[in-house]
């Protein structure tokens, strides 16, 4: 035998033989045992929930639990004039589900939809599309239980669904902030809420948005973007209800917009734009102008000025500290070029910059190398033009390619490396002729000059010298050489010829004293060509004083009490 139906069937049959015992005699007898039918049957179970199909209500003692609990998913789907929209796609993902059709159902002719044995407790993704119409995507819970029990046909309903239509256009005029068309701007926009979801029509549980496909302002300034809400379904599924939570508020359309160069100069010509343009103002003005964000890179101020440089005197205020001023806080390597970052781009060849030596005297040659959008400026001096230690002007002019506000910085720095500090020597001592007595002979009254091989940065306490002729030994005391800026007694031919700045800076290669006083008139004039004079500078005096007096090198080192240093005393170059 074999099943039938839901039922499975068994038989057996045979002879048995058997004894019995009559008037105390033993006789044979056989027993004909008839077919056995067995009968095996269960209840269906269609949906593979564990319990069978026709269980649906406990008795009043137990309870039918099921193995695998399933529910559904279910929902209507209306446009944004509450109508509904038949043929609408609706598809589940779970986890990593993709399995093709599993869980995917089309809305009826009343815009209703329900998806049945979704597992359980399953978090699933609801995707709902329709060709024409915003795409919206929701998560939801399929119950599992009611408190401890678990329970099938739990349903997870989305309540009301909205879709907007996305067959419209919308178009906005972009002009720079001279009100120039922006020509060949790119432009983005969102459409929000172009979908929603909401309970019982007035919560909202999820939104959805539409993406239009970039576009590129033309001649006139104009962007156009494609298949989007019109201004009228926005508004229409944008304006809350009574009750309503709606994120944002309103219906909008947001716009960003790219700065613009819009004669390919390379300069951009505006700043972009970012902000929500609200569907209701579109709808009742049919148009809107957008005006570019002036350009600027300064993180926002409209003044032109000078917001980045590897030589930050050019920066000093009258307020900078004394800290800013020094040497150390100037450095640039021998060859780095230096960098200008401006708040605006600078006109075409409007930019002009000077390079001089500490005197002021001679430009230095430069190359000057602007950047494509024409705020950043490299300026490279010559090869082999700066000596480390030494201290070099920069003058600057420059004239905003926007508001054409012209600006002009003076600035200093000194050539060295921060990795490779130098120790202080004594370059060279010398002498300046005076009016009268012999040329090239170091008469009383004239004054002798240091210059040691950087720039030192002098303190309080003066320095300690010696001049020393043969056994003669006159102690002095060299004094910082004023700052270039006219003529001096000692340094009257070395006036400025260039208007660098001389008042911050506050360190010089160059000490000076005077041979003899009135007080000492009888002096002997030295001949470096026939004597041999010497002029030793000794700091073992800063042993006694307090650190803050000690001088400083060009790479802010003290000057150690320890240093002693001599040279010959030569006739002034000519």
């Amino acid at each position: 035998m074999g099943p039938v139906g839901d039922c499975l069937v068994t038989a057996t049959r045979g002879r048995t033989p058997s004894i019995a015992f009559q008037g105390g005699q033993m006789k044979k007898h056989w027993a004909v045992v008839l077919p056995l039918l067995v009968l095996a049957c269960g209840p269906k179970d269609e949906n593979g929930d564990g319990i069978a199909d026709g269980v649906r209500d406990p008795d009043s003692v137990s309870v039918v639990a099921p193995a695998n609990p399933k529910g559904t998913v279910s929902g209507q789907v209306l446009d944004t004039a509450m109508q509904p929209l038949a043929g609408a796609s609706i598809r589940l993902t779970i986890g990593s589900d993709t399995a093709e059709g599993k869980y995917v159902v089309q809305t009826d002719g009343l815009g209703n939809f329900m998806i049945k044995n979704v597992p359980a407790g399953s978090t699933v993704l609801v995707t709902i599309a329709k060709e024409g119409y915003a795409t919206l995507r929701a998560s939801a819970v399929v119950p599992s239980s009611a408190g401890n029990i678990p329970i099938n046909d739990g349903n997870a309903s989305l309540g009301l669904v909205m879709l907007a239509k996305t067959q419209s256009k919308v178009s906005f005029t972009l002009l720079t902030d001279k009100g120039q068309p922006a020509v060949g701007a790119q432009a983005f926009l969102e459409a929000y809420p172009a979908g929603l979801i909401s309970a019982a029509g007035t919560t909202v549980q999820a939104t959805s948005t539409v993406t239009a496909t970039p576009a590129v302002a033309d001649a006139m300034g104009v962007v156009t973007f494609n298949n989007v809400p019109s201004p009228s379904e926005l508004t229409r599924i944008g304006t809350p209800v009574t009750g309503s939570t709606t994120p944002d508020g309103t219906a909008s359309y947001r716009l960003w917009v790219d700065p613009v160069d819009v004669n390919g100069d390379g300069v951009i010509d505006s700043g972009g734009y970012a902000a929500p343009i609200s569907a209701a103002v579109l709808l009742k003005s049919g148009s809107q102008i957008i005006t570019l964000n002036p350009a600027k890179n300064s993180g926002g101020s409209t003044t032109f000025s000078l917001v980045a440089t590897n030589v930050p005197s050019l920066q000093l205020t009258p307020v900078s500290p004394a800290e800013a001023r020094k040497p150390l806080r100037n450095l640039l390597r021998p060859g780095e070029p230096i960098v200008l970052g401006f708040s605006q781009p600078v006109a075409r060849d409007s930019l002009i910059a000077i390079l001089t030596s500490e005197s002021g005297q001679t430009a230095i040659d430069l190359t000057v190398t602007p950047n494509e959008t024409g705020d950043v400026y490299m300026l490279t001096p010559a090869a082999n033009s700066t000596l480390e230690g030494q201290e070099y002007n920069l003058i600057l002019r420059a004239t905003s390619a926007y508001s054409g506000a012209m600006q002009t910085w003076k600035g200093y720095f000194v050539s060295g490396d921060v990795k490779t500090p130098r120790p202080l020597q004594l370059e060279s001592v010398t002498f300046r002729d005076g009016a009268t007595g012999t040329a090239g002979v170091l008469d009383p009254g004239e004054c002798i000059i240091l210059t040691f091989n950087q720039v030192v940065t002098s303190t309080s306490f003066q320095l300690d010298a010696f001049l020393l002729n043969g056994t003669d030994s006159k102690p002095v005391k060299p004094q910082p050489a004023p700052y270039p800026s006219g003529v001096t007694a000692c340094f009257g031919s070395e006036g400025t010829k260039i208007p660098i700045d001389t008042v911050s800076f506050q360190a010089t290669p160059r000490f000076y004293f005077t041979y003899g006083t009135p007080a000492e008139p009888n002096l002997p004039p030295i001949n470096p060509n026939s004597t041999t004079a010497r002029i030793r500078v000794d700091f073992s005096k800063f042993q006694q004083q307090d650190f803050s007096l000690y001088y400083e090198t060009a790479w802010g080192a003290p000057v150690p009490s320890t240093t002693v240093l001599e040279k010959v005393l030569t006739p002034p170059v000519r």
